[in-house]
């Protein structure tokens, strides 16, 4: 990468990728930040719960500990590591999250502040589970102001080492910044025991890596918001090797599972190195938190969130492949600029769509609504250097192969898989894009105003119809 005002070739550091240089790792890089890394133990190994006590004492000197859990994370792992905790002399607050609908724990706000209540003495948190207990642990921790460890059940998210925590408040997912965990637990003969579909949602959240970080160079390119290589690259390799144990996950091979679960755990820390959830996180997690929060209003109860990424990344990648085939030349500048309806009228659509989070809706809209002016300079741009853009997102990876990634693993790969429609798949692809302030490639495709002739052909191609 050449840096326009010198001309001189940037040198990005190197993130490690091995347990011992990653924790605590911190470096000063060209994009003007500091990527860091706050998790300071990594413990990723069969029987590694043996450990917990060793992360415990090296990160803090009091005795009063918080357990977060389920009932089935408890009874896999949760009894264990509270005993060993007692038997080092450690006073145990157990803090077991009852099920909500569908049999299981939900990640909302209340939730968050009810795990506050209960372990407000507590002086550190140890959180077993997965990806809702995980994100009502590091929430509640950061904001009593405690560290907290994770001992993960199952490789289904890459949550685990995230700074941030997904969180439904008001009727709205959001993604809300917190802390790392001071260590982490990934014991290997508890992750190759998790269920199937489990370890499928893994690799399913996993596959969306390459799409999300395109729209995390296509918002860089066309919004000047940030982008630094440097967070993509740690988890690249990973991603790769993952995909490529595809059959062997699907068989629940204790190799496959570990490198799955190394790759999740990179992916996490790739968000801390960005300082954000974007180079993990684009449309196609837009579309699956869309499905998550018109649950209620259709009686529905939340989907598995990595199996419903993966069908999204399928789409968007698709869509990706739709864009490239256009030709800059029928994009008439004037005439979409013409057609673009005023924020004021944009709000009241959106507001009106989403119903009851209708006008945080519009809030998060109003985030990336740009000038008219400013919306002409970029159409003018985005037809200017037209083959630059698709030259910097060469990386993509092609939605063919992100579904047989998916096939090969047993992962669902059409809506119906997932208990919804194509109606919810449509609505997903057209309206995803209106709940948060983030430029993904909907927006794109919307801005060139091919997002909903796009559609048909999209589901189409994706093969993510019913059916299919």
């Amino acid at each position: 990468m050449k840096n326009e005002k010198s001309g001189n070739t940037l040198h990005y550091p190197t993130v490690p990728t091995d347990w011992d240089n990653l924790a605590g790792f911190s470096t000063s890089c060209p994009c003007g930040r500091v990527h860091s890394i706050d998790t300071r133990q990594f413990s990723v190994r069969a029987g590694a719960i043996q450990d917990v006590h060793q992360c415990v004492a090296g990160r803090f000197r009091g005795k009063s500990v918080g357990m977060v859990a389920d009932e089935r994370t408890y009874s896999i792992a949760g009894k264990s590591v509270s005993e060993l905790l007692l038997s080092v002399g450690y006073d145990v607050i157990r803090c077991i999250v009852p099920d909500g609908a569908g049999g299981r724990p939900h990640a909302t706000f209340d939730a968050v502040l009810d795990v506050e209540r209960r372990l407000h003495t507590a002086e550190f948190i140890v959180a077993v589970g997965s990806g809702t207990v995980n994100d009502l642990g590091k929430l509640a921790s950061y904001r009593l102001g405690i560290p907290y460890a994770i001992v993960a059940t199952a490789p289904s998210m890459n949550g685990y080492t995230s700074a941030v925590a997904a969180i439904m408040k008001d009727g709205l997912k959001k993604t809300i910044p917190c802390h790392q965990p001071a260590a982490v637990v990934a014991d290997l003969d508890v992750l190759c025991k998790a269920p199937l579909p489990l370890i499928q949602a893994g690799l399913g959240d996993l596959e969306s890596k390459p799409v999300s970080t395109a729209d995390f160079m296509l918002s860089a390119m066309l919004r000047g918001t940030y982008f630094c290589p440097v967070p993509g690259q740690v988890v690249a390799e990973a991603e790769a090797l993952a995909a490529a144990c595809a059959l062997e996950l699907s068989e629940g091979k204790p190799e496959a599972v570990k490198v799955l679960t190394e790759a999740l755990l990179l992916s996490g820390c790739s968000m801390k190195l960005a300082g954000s959830s974007s180079p993990a996180s684009g449309g196609e997690h837009l579309i699956s938190h869309y499905w998550d929060m018109t649950a209620a209003a259709e009686n529905r109860i939340e989907g598995s969130h990595g199996a419903q990424v993966g069908v999204a990344t399928i789409a968007t990648a698709s869509l990706y492949e739709f864009l490239r085939k256009l030709s800059p030349d029928a994009l008439h500048v004037d005439n979409l600029v013409a057609a673009r309806p005023s924020a004021a009228n944009e709000s009241a659509a959106v507001a009106a769509r989403h119903g009851t989070f209708g006008d945080l809706a519009a809030a998060e809209m109003q985030k990336k609504r740009i000038s008219d002016q400013a919306y002409r300079q970029e159409l003018q741009y985005v037809i200017s250097y037209w083959d630059v853009i698709w030259e910097t997102l060469s990386t993509l990876k092609p939605a063919a192969a992100i579904r047989n990634v998916l096939q090969q693993a047993g992962c669902p790969v059409t809506v119906d898989a997932l208990g919804l429609t194509d109606a919810h798949l449509r609505r997903g692809f057209l309206y995803a894009r209106e709940i948060r302030g983030r430029f993904t490639v909907l927006d794109f495709a919307a801005d060139l105003g091919v997002l909903e002739t796009a559609a048909s052909r999209v589901f189409a191609e994706s093969g993510c119809l019913s059916g299919r």
